[in-house]
C-alpha cells in the first residue's frame, strides 16, 4: 500500500524536537497493526508526506516478511532505484537454507558461574570485549531499573535481538531477505544488577550474545519448529527493557536523490515503557542515536541518575 499526503504548517524540526507527540503517528501507515493483521491488511505500507521543508517517509513492514536488516536492505535498494540507478547494488537473496526460521527464545542468567564456566572455551576470553551498544545498553538497563525503584528480589530482563546470519555455518549472506534473528533474554535479580558495577552488566550482555554459537542457534530453531509459539500483546512490564534496531545499518547512506536524510524516528509501534531503539548517529564515526521510552512517572528519576549523568558528561 502506497499513499501520499501533505501536512500543512509542519516542519521537520517540529517532528524531531517533539518525538513523543501524537502528531508523529499521522506520518506512520497502518498505526496499531500487528503481524497477524497481514492476513487481510498489506504486508508493506509506505506513506510519503510532504511537509513545509522536506519529505517524511513512513514505512511499516510485517515481520512475516523480514527482520530489521531486511527492512533497511529494502529501503536502500528502493532509494537506489529512486535515484535512477539501473540496478541495485545488493540484490536480495531469497533462497531458504534447510532451517530458515531462525527464531527461538534464548535465556541467559547473568551470573559469574554462567559467564565464566558455561561458555564454550573460544568465547570465554571474548567476554571482556564489550561493544559500544552493549555498554550503553547496560548503562540504561541499570539506570532505568534504579529509576523505577523496584524490589531487589524481582527478576529483571533485558531483551535484545541477536542477528544470526553470520552465526550459522555456513553463514547466510547479509543480503539474505527474511527473518534471521533470535530474541536474547538476559535476566538477573534487580539487586544483583545494581549491586555489581557497570562492567558486570555489560559483560553479562556480551557473554549472552557470545554464547550463541552455530549449534546453539540451530538447536533453538529446531526446538521452535517442534513447539512453536508467538508473542502476544501485553501491557508494558516495569522490570523489562527491550532493545531494538542496530547502529550498524548505513541509514544515513540512503539517498533517494534528494540528499542525506535528516533523522530517523521510530513509529508508534515501537514506543512503550522500557523500549530502546538504536540507530547510527548522523555524525558518523561510530556514533549511536538512542531513542529511549520511559513512563512519565520515572523520567525525573532517570534524568537525575548519577551514573547516567556521569557517563553523559564524559562524552
Amino acid at each position: 500500500e502506497f499513499t501520499v499526503s501533505k501536512a500543512a504548517g509542519v516542519c521537520i524540526s517540529d517532528l524531531v524536537s517533539d518525538v513523543v507527540s501524537e502528531t508523529i503517528n499521522s506520518f506512520s501507515p497502518l498505526v496499531g497493526a500487528i503481524s497477524y493483521d497481514g492476513h487481510y491488511r498489506p504486508l508493506l505500507a509506505v506513506q510519503v508526506t510532504k511537509v513545509v521543508d522536506g519529505v517524511v517517509i513512513g514505512c511499516l513492514m510485517n515481520r512475516v516478511i523480514g527482520d530489521d536488516g531486511s527492512f533497511w536492505h529494502f529501503v536502500e535498494s528502493w532509494s537506489e532505484l529512486s535515484a535512477r540507478a539501473k540496478t541495485i547494488t545488493r540484490p536480495p537473496v531469497t533462497e531458504r537454507p534447510p532451517i530458515h526460521k531462525e527464531v527461538g527464545r534464548i535465556w541467559f542468567t547473568a551470573s559469574e558461574k554462567n559467564m565464566d564456566r558455561t561458555l564454550p572455551p573460544p568465547f570465554k576470553q571474548s567476554c571482556g570485549s564489550v561493544s559500544s551498544l552493549q555498554a550503553i545498553t547496560a548503562l540504561l538497563w541499570r539506570s532505568m531499573m534504579r529509576a523505577k525503584n523496584l524490589s531487589t528480589e524481582l527478576i529483571t530482563l533485558c531483551v535484545m535481538n541477536v542477528g544470526c546470519r553470520s552465526r550459522l555455518e555456513p553463514p547466510l549472506p547479509e543480503e539474505y531477505f527474511g527473518n534471521c534473528v533470535q530474541p536474547l533474554m538476559v535476566h538477573a535479580k534487580v539487586g544483583e544488577l545494581l549491586g555489581h558495577d557497570l562492567g558486570w552488566a555489560g559483560r553479562a550482555l556480551h557473554c549472552g550474545i557470545a554464547a550463541q554459537t552455530p549449534d546453539a542457534v540451530r538447536n533453538r530453531a529446531k526446538g521452535w519448529v517442534k513447539m512453536p509459539y508467538t508473542y502476544g500483546n501485553s501491557r508494558p512490564v516495569p522490570n523489562i527493557i527491550v532493545v531494538g534496531g542496530s547502529p550498524r545499518e548505513d541509514i544515513f547512506g540512503i539517498d533517494f536523490g534528494w540528499g542525506t536524510g535528516f533523522a530517523v524516528l521510530s513509529g508508534p509501534g515501537s514506543k512503550f515503557d522500557g523500549r530502546i531503539a538504536a540507530f547510527p548517529g548522523k555524525c558518523g564515526s561510530g556514533s549511536i542515536d538512542l531513542q529511549v521510552c520511559l513512563a512519565p512517572q520515572y523520567l525525573s528519576s532517570l534524568e537525575s541518575d548519577e551514573e547516567l549523568l556521569d557517563a553523559l558528561n564524559a562524552t
